[in-house]
């Protein structure tokens, strides 16, 4: 019986342990519209998207989820990963938030086809 007791502690600890990470992980899910090369500016629980080459469509959207790890002591949100869900060209992180760029990242999205496509695409910091 203790045994058992203690099998359903060791899985509850992991369960709690290993659900309080991924809420505690920022996430943000961009949708929009490009033609050509667009780059989204994301500082804390704001993105901003630029059009560096292109027709600007300005439909761009984000949201976020999870917790904003920038307040306190360690400011510093970890590392970016991007996941491209809807899109035909290529969607890349080109900044990693830092202390020197104010933690800002950029992902950049270039769409070399003629004419433009939706894209959706999620990044989650560590």
């Amino acid at each position: 019986m203790k045994k058992l007791a203690l099998a359903f502690a060791i899985l509850g600890a992991i369960f709690v342990f290993g659900s309080s990470e991924s809420v505690n992980a920022q996430t943000m899910t961009w949708r929009g519209t490009v033609d050509d090369v667009v780059e989204v500016e994301i500082r804390g629980r704001r993105a901003d998207t630029v059009t560096v080459s292109g027709r600007a469509y300005r439909d761009g959207n984000a949201r976020f989820s999870g917790r904003d790890r920038r307040g306190g002591r360690n400011r510093d949100v970890g590392r970016a990963r991007v996941n491209k869900e809807d899109g035909r060209g290529r969607i890349r992180v080109i900044q990693q938030p830092s202390r020197r760029n104010n933690y800002t990242t950029i992902i950049r999205i270039e769409d070399p086809k003629s004419g433009a496509d939706r894209y959706r695409f999620t990044v989650e910091w560590d």
